[in-house]
């Protein structure tokens, strides 16, 4: 069905999807904050990890950069003050953090790039794995960059459980959806 459409459109097509949907689920997660918001740029329920997650996942690297892309727009809005190439930096090694706990976690569990052997017992692992990287490596973007002094042990965890949480969910609702498409009839027709 894909191929008709030629790579560089579907890239393009790939990045805004990802980009888009990565915004607008910050936006709704928003409505989370006063009573889910730990510091700032860190939720205890963080839904948009899970958009990343499932974008570098089914998406790669035009997932990742789409991401990448709606995290720049939306970091200059809540990192107020701070210059735009220590947001681009930010906002590349959380992409790029996360994109590698995809790619270790799914080396570490055999799971193929075509997510056929997924299983919904690795979700939490990967989740784990990813959001873990993620988290301390970020945190510790923001101690050497000065964009936080404190905390370092409990904004790591923090963010990680909050990344954790909205990833399960997400990553849930892949698997659900890639076990009733993999069960459909029409899935057997190619």
């Amino acid at each position: 069905m894909f191929s008709v459409i030629p790579p560089a459109v579907q890239g393009l097509i790939i990045t805004s999807l990802a980009g888009g949907i990565y915004f607008f689920t910050y936006r709704l997660n928003e409505n989370f904050d006063s009573w889910a918001l730990y510091a700032q740029g860190i939720n205890l329920i963080f839904l948009p990890a899970g958009i990343k997650h499932l974008a570098i996942l089914l998406g790669g690297k035009w997932g990742a950069f789409g991401c990448f892309l709606g995290l720049f727009v939306l970091a200059n809005e809540f990192w107020l003050g701070v210059p735009m190439e220590q947001i681009a930096l930010y906002c590349l090694i959380s992409t790029a953090s996360t994109w590698g706990g995809i790619v270790l976690s799914l080396r570490v569990l055999g799971v193929t790039q075509d997510l056929r052997n997924l299983r919904f017992k690795y979700l939490p692992i990967i989740d784990l794995i990813t959001t873990s990287i993620h988290g301390f490596i970020t945190n510790s973007y923001f101690m050497v960059a000065g964009m936080k002094s404190e905390n370092f042990i409990g904004n790591a965890l923090a963010m990680m459980f909050g990344d954790f949480v909205g990833s399960f969910i997400l990553l849930t609702m892949l698997w659900l959806g890639l076990s009733i498409w993999q069960k459909s009839p029409a899935s057997t027709l190619d």
